[in-house]
């Protein structure tokens, strides 16, 4: 059976250690850590969150973002194939 993959984006002032204690089983999701990058001069949230989106490798992944990453994540959505989309502490657009 083919792990479902898990991205997690923290919140803008965070890193990806807050997420350091979830633990889901091994044998089923395949977690990975995203983290903020340096924003390009001018660069609109839609192009840094397509920017954003090729770090998700594979399809059917889910994304979960916290506070200000749930922005990001809703936007990086619409450059991805989904499984589900996860919002903590944030707002629906």
């Amino acid at each position: 059976m083919k792990k479902i993959a898990v991205y997690f984006m923290p919140g803008l002032a965070a890193s990806s250690a807050i997420f350091n204690r979830i633990k889901l089983p091994e044998s089923t999701f395949d977690i990975h850590l995203l983290d903020w990058e340096i924003p390009v001069k001018n660069e609109t949230l839609s192009n840094y969150a397509k920017r954003m989106a090729t770090y998700v490798k594979e399809d059917n992944a889910v994304l979960i973002g916290v506070s200000f990453g749930g922005v990001l994540v809703q936007e990086m959505a619409k450059y991805l194939n989904l499984r589900k989309l996860i919002i903590i502490s944030s707002v629906k657009t």
